[in-house]
C-alpha cells in the first residue's frame, strides 16, 4: 500500500511539473495585479485590440499562479478576437486555453482547442504558434499513456522552434521529450534531454526554465537512488520559485523534497517540508494537493506504526476527496481505511470502505473509458472535416485547372506529352512487376525441383541401403563383391546427376550468382560453392544433408568454415540473409 501511495504522490507532482514546464511566466504588470484590477482595466477601455492585448498579458501573468483565472481571460479574449477578426490574438487565446484545459487534464477539449490552433498556425504560417500547439498535443498524449505520439509532436515542435531560433521553445520542447521519456521510466534519456534544456536555460538567463528543470532533474536522480543529488537540485529551484513568488510550484518543490527526505529516513526533515507544502495549498485553495499530502502523511504514520495518525490523516484525505469529487483520492483513501478497520477488528466498518472502494474504481474507470472514447471520436470527426475539406479545395482547383486548359489551347500539348509518360512509366512498372513474377515463379520452380532431388535421393540412399544389408546377409564372396560395386556405381551416378541437374536448374534462376560470389571471394572452393547455393534457397540443415548426403555435423563444420571465408565473423549476421543479397 505504501508503495501504491508513493506512485500515486510522484505521478501527482510528475504531472503538475509537466503542466508547468510549459508555462512562461510574465514580468510583473503593476495594473494587473488583481483579476478585479484587469476586470476594471478592460471596463475602462474601448478599442477591442486594447482590450485583448490587456486579457491576454494577464492570462500570462495568472497562468502559474491562478489558471482559473488565466483561463476566464483567454476565454474573454478569443470572444472579443474572434468578433473582430483579429486572428494572431485568436490564435493566442486558443492557446492559451488549449494549454490551461491541458494543465486541468481536460484532455478531450485541450487536444480540440489545440487542433483548432495548429490548424489557425498552418493557415497563418506562424511557426512559434504551430510548435506550441504541437507542445500541448504532446502534453495531451503523455497524460494518455501514448508515448510514441507524444515523441512525434515533441519533435516536430522541436524542429519548427529549431527553424525560427525560438531557444525559449527549444528548452521547453527538451523539457517536455524528457517528461515523455520520464513517464516511460527511461531515466537515462530523461537526464540527457534535462540536462541539455538545464544547459540552454542557464544560457538564456531563464529563471523560470531552470527551476523547471531543476526540479525534473531531482525527480531522475530520486529514481536513480541519488537523493542527495537531488536534495541539492530541490534546494536550488526552491530559492527561485521563493524569489519569483511561483507558491504553487514552490510548493511542489517542498512535497518532492520531503519524498527525498523520506527516502533517506530523514523523517523530521519530510514532516517539515511537507506542512510547508500543505500550508502554500491551503493559502491558495488547491484541494487535490492538500489531499496527496494527507496520503503522503498516512504512509509516513503506518512506516511508524502510528494508527491513531494514520487514521486521521486518512480521513482528511477521503473528507477532501468526497467534499470536491477527487476520485482517485477517495478510492486510495478507502483501501487505507479498510486496511485500519480491518486490523482493528471493526469487519463492519472494513466491508462499509470495501463497497466505497470498488465503487470509486469503478467511477474512475468508467470516466477513463468515456473520456478516452471522446477523445477518439473528437480526433475522429475533426480528421473527418479536415479530408472533406481538403477533397471540396481538390474539386475547386481541379475546376479552375479544367477552365485553363479550355482557355489555353497550347496546354493540351503538354498533357499529352504528360500522359504518355505516365503510360510509360506504368508500363515501365508493370515490365518490373512481370520480370520480378517470373523469377518468384523459376524460384519457386528451382526449389519444387530441389524437393524433388532430395525424394530422389533418399530414394537412391534407400535402395544403397538395402544393397548394403544384401551384401551383408550374402555368404558368396562374388556376390558380395558385385553388390559393393553396384553400391558404389549408384552412389557416384545419383551424387553426379543430382548436382550436374541442380547446377543447370540453379544457374537459370540466378545466373550471376556465382559469378559475382568468385568476384569477392574468389578463394571458394566448389564444394564451398554448392553449399552457398543451397543456402541461397533457404533449405534447412535437413534438406541439405539428405540432398548432399552429409552428416549434420559435417555440414555445421562445413558452414563455419564458409561463414570465416566469406568474412562474417559476427554471429548475428546471418549467413542465409547475406547469400541472398549477392
Amino acid at each position: 500500500m505504501l508503495i501504491n501511495h508513493f506512485m500515486l504522490i510522484k505521478s501527482f507532482f510528475f504531472s503538475l511539473l509537466i503542466c508547468l514546464l510549459l508555462i512562461s511566466s510574465a514580468n510583473a504588470i503593476e495594473p494587473l495585479r488583481h483579476s478585479d484590477s484587469v476586470e476594471k482595466l478592460v471596463r475602462q477601455t474601448k478599442d477591442k485590440k486594447q482590450q485583448i492585448e490587456i486579457l491576454l498579458a494577464a492570462a500570462k501573468k495568472f497562468k502559474p499562479i491562478a489558471p482559473d483565472d488565466a483561463l476566464a481571460f483567454s476565454s474573454r479574449a478569443l470572444i472579443i478576437a474572434s468578433s473582430a477578426d483579429y486572428s494572431e490574438f485568436k490564435l493566442q487565446a486558443m492557446l492559451n486555453i488549449g494549454m490551461i484545459q491541458a494543465i486541468k487534464t481536460q484532455l478531450v477539449s485541450g487536444m480540440e482547442m489545440a487542433l483548432k490552433a495548429k490548424e489557425l498556425a498552418i493557415r497563418l504560417d506562424n511557426k512559434k504558434a504551430l510548435g506550441e500547439a504541437y507542445l500541448i498535443i504532446g502534453l495531451v498524449r503523455i497524460f494518455q499513456g501514448n508515448y510514441s505520439e507524444s515523441y512525434e509532436s515533441h519533435f516536430t515542435a522541436l524542429k519548427l522552434f529549431e527553424q525560427i531560433n525560438d531557444q525559449e521553445g527549444i528548452v521547453n520542447t527538451m523539457n517536455g521529450i524528457g517528461n515523455t521519456c520520464y513517464y516511460q521510466g527511461n531515466f537515462t534519456k530523461a537526464d540527457i534531454y534535462y540536462s541539455n534544456a538545464l544547459k540552454l536555460a542557464r544560457e538564456l538567463h531563464d529563471t523560470i526554465q531552470l527551476a523547471n528543470v531543476l526540479n525534473n532533474i531531482g525527480l531522475v536522480l530520486v529514481e536513480r537512488d541519488q537523493v542527495q543529488k537531488a536534495i541539492g537540485c530541490y534546494q536550488e529551484a526552491i530559492g527561485i520559485n521563493r524569489s519569483l513568488g511561483l507558491k504553487m510550484r514552490l510548493a511542489t518543490n517542498y512535497m518532492n523534497l520531503g519524498w527525498a527526505c523520506y527516502k533517506q529516513n530523514h523523517f523530521d526533515d519530510f514532516i517539515l517540508n511537507c506542512n510547508q507544502a500543505i500550508e502554500i495549498y491551503s493559502s491558495i485553495g488547491s484541494r487535490y494537493s492538500l489531499a496527496i499530502c494527507y496520503l503522503g502523511f498516512s504512509d509516513y504514520y503506518k512506516l511508524m506504526n502510528d494508527p491513531k495518525n494514520l487514521y486521521k490523516y486518512t480521513w482528511m484525505a477521503y473528507s477532501e476527496g468526497i467534499q470536491y469529487n477527487l476520485r482517485e483520492v477517495v478510492f486510495q483513501a478507502t483501501v487505507i481505511l479498510q486496511e485500519f478497520y480491518y486490523s482493528t477488528g471493526k469487519i463492519d466498518s472494513a466491508y462499509k470502505y470495501s463497497l466505497i472502494e470498488h465503487a470509486a474504481k469503478d467511477s474512475i474507470n468508467s470516466e477513463q473509458s468515456t473520456a478516452r472514447l471522446a477523445l477518439l471520436e473528437m480526433e475522429y470527426d475533426y480528421d473527418k472535416r479536415q479530408k472533406e475539406d481538403k477533397l471540396y479545395q481538390q474539386r475547386k482547383d481541379f475546376l479552375i485547372i479544367i477552365m485553363i486548359i479550355l482557355a489555353i489551347s497550347g496546354l493540351i500539348t503538354t498533357i499529352l506529352f504528360l500522359s504518355r509518360q505516365i503510360v510509360k512509366t506504368k508500363n515501365i512498372r508493370l515490365e518490373k512487376q512481370r520480370l520480378s513474377d517470373v523469377v518468384e515463379f523459376k524460384d519457386k520452380e528451382l526449389t519444387l525441383n530441389v524437393m524433388n532431388l532430395i525424394k530422389k535421393n533418399e530414394i537412391i540412399v534407400d535402395i544403397s541401403n538395402r544393397l548394403i544389408q544384401m551384401e551383408q546377409n550374402t555368404t558368396d564372396p562374388a556376390m558380395k563383391q558385385e553388390i559393393i560395386q553396384l553400391i558404389n556405381s549408384l552412389q557416384r551416378s545419383s551424387s553426379h546427376e543430382i548436382w550436374e541437374e541442380f547446377e543447370v536448374r540453379f544457374k537459370q534462376v540466378h545466373n550471376s550468382f556465382y559469378e559475382k560470389l568468385l568476384g569477392r571471394f574468389p578463394e571458394l572452393t566448389p564444394s564451398e560453392l554448392k553449399l552457398c547455393a543451397l543456402l541461397r534457397l533457404n533449405l534447412s540443415t535437413k534438406e541439405i544433408c539428405e540432398l548432399s548426403g552429409q552428416r549434420p555435423s559435417t555440414l555445421d563444420v562445413a558452414r563455419y568454415r564458409l561463414r570465416k571465408k566469406l568474412g562474417l565473423s559476427n554471429s548475428q549476421v546471418n549467413l542465409v540473409t547475406f547469400l541472398s543479397q549477392v
